[in-house]
């Protein structure tokens, strides 16, 4: 088992502190599959000047004994990078990053030694990220010939959209099921109107009725202007989340998009709530420990998407089609 070790000390010296005001990161634990959780413990920058500049993120599970399975500890690492660390990283102009698993902590008076399994990312010329190959031979590189989802066009009254995913994601915080319907056009993201129409649209070919029948009561579409290029990538889109009432139908969507000061059960825009509140602390903490400008194209009622966002549940089977959830156009 080859690991990376780090002194309490070296950690103190590199890191930048952040908190919120009333918040414990000990209460910020970010739900994975099977009941097991994972919480962000510290994130720094190297200062080697002889080294790649590379952000790490340090994080211990609710229970270390999976660690023993490496196909689940891979994983895990996956896991935690797409959905906490690859977008502060991509933002900052990092060409690469680690992902350090808590293995075992000892103290020795003042001293605490921390022992982790790290899983490293590099960041490839055409924005795509990728695992690299460990130490040891069950650390394996991700699959570099990594293939485009199979895409499904659904025509539109107002254009043609590709649905590249749609299935079931994992439910936030007050809802049980959530479906996640991740589409693109050739509509460019900063023209917000026509995103949102294309969504409206979309949304309005969906199954309700079907939709609560199988015990949905979220739904997350998100629009994007490229196509995916790898597993691990950040672009830009317009979403939007729907919450079905305790009681009552599907709201009816306005007209036009409720970017401003919108609130449940329509969201849009700035800030994605299909992510747990500890998810968001720590996505936030790995990005504060640098003070370099957002590297990109911030435009309001648009946020940075990450490629995997709305991919499925693992363990769970999703539809074999986009069309399993769409009525027949009218």
């Amino acid at each position: 088992m080859a690991m990376r070790v780090v002194m309490t000390a070296l950690i103190a010296a590199l890191t930048m502190g952040f908190a919120f005001p009333g918040t414990a990161a000990e209460d910020n634990w970010i739900p994975l599959r099977d009941g097991l959780k994972a919480r962000f413990l510290t994130a720094f920058e190297n200062t080697d000047a002889d080294k790649p500049r590379t952000l790490f993120a340090n994080f211990v599970l609710s229970d270390t004994s999976v660690l023993a399975d490496h196909a689940r500890t891979i994983e895990i690492a996956d896991q935690l990078f797409g959905r906490i660390v690859l977008v502060p990283a991509d933002a900052k102009g990092f060409k690469r990053a680690v992902v350090n698993l808590l293995i075992s902590e000892t103290k020795t008076g003042a001293t605490t030694k921390q022992t982790f399994e790290d899983f490293a990312y590099a960041r490839g010329s055409n924005s795509v990220w990728l695992r690299q190959a460990g130490a040891q031979p069950w650390k394996t590189a991700q699959d570099a010939q990594w293939q485009q989802p199979q895409s499904e066009t659904v025509v539109l009254s107002v254009g043609t959209v590709y649905v590249d995913f749609a299935g079931e994601i994992f439910a936030p915080p007050g809802s049980k099921k959530a479906l996640g319907v991740e589409l693109r056009s050739s509509t460019p993201v900063g023209n917000i109107p026509g995103k949102y129409t294309e969504i409206k649209e979309l949304w309005g070919r969906l199954d309700h009725a079907k939709l609560t029948e199988q015990g949905f009561d979220f739904v997350h579409l998100e629009n994007y202007s490229e196509p995916l290029l790898g597993k691990f990538q950040v672009r830009q889109r317009v979403y939007l989340d729907i919450r079905r009432p305790d009681v009552g139908d599907w709201p009816t969507l306005p007209d036009t998009a409720p970017l401003d000061g919108a609130k449940d059960p329509l969201v849009a825009g700035i800030g994605s709530s299909v992510e747990d509140d500890a998810t968001r602390f720590a996505s936030a903490a790995v990005g504060s420990i640098v003070t370099v400008s957002n590297r990109s194209d911030a435009t309001k009622g648009v946020t940075t998407g990450v490629g995997i966002s709305s991919r499925g549940v693992p363990g769970k089977q999703k539809g074999p089609s986009a069309f399993d959830y769409l009525k027949s156009a009218q």
